[in-house]
């Protein structure tokens, strides 16, 4: 049986798609003052391949609910059941190439 879960990854690409925007528009966005993001960090952050409970990542969650006019509350909960997905590269078939 397979686990649904919200991840903070899965509801930006979701909010960002819905508002038309890449992940480099996005970025620009989100620079503040103090803290900017670039679309490799952001690509990460939306396969969740990093762990944005991380308290590096605090600022991220207002900005993110400024932009995309949603409750700063609802995606700090959502930010704190995302966990890691580790890559499987365990089924991963290789291209092997003969000369």
């Amino acid at each position: 049986m397979y686990e649904c879960k919200i991840t903070l990854g899965k509801t930006i690409t979701n909010a960002r798609q819905q508002y038309g925007f890449s992940q480099r528009e996005l970025c620009q966005l989100l620079v503040t003052s103090d803290n900017s993001i670039n679309h490799h960090q952001l690509a990460k952050i939306e396969n969740n391949r990093v762990d944005v409970r991380s308290d590096s990542y605090d600022w991220l969650i207002s900005k993110l609910a400024e932009v995309f006019s949603c409750d700063v509350v609802w995606l700090e909960q959502i930010r704190q059941q995302t966990e890691i997905e580790h890559l499987d590269s365990s089924k991963t078939i290789f291209p092997i190439y003969f000369n």
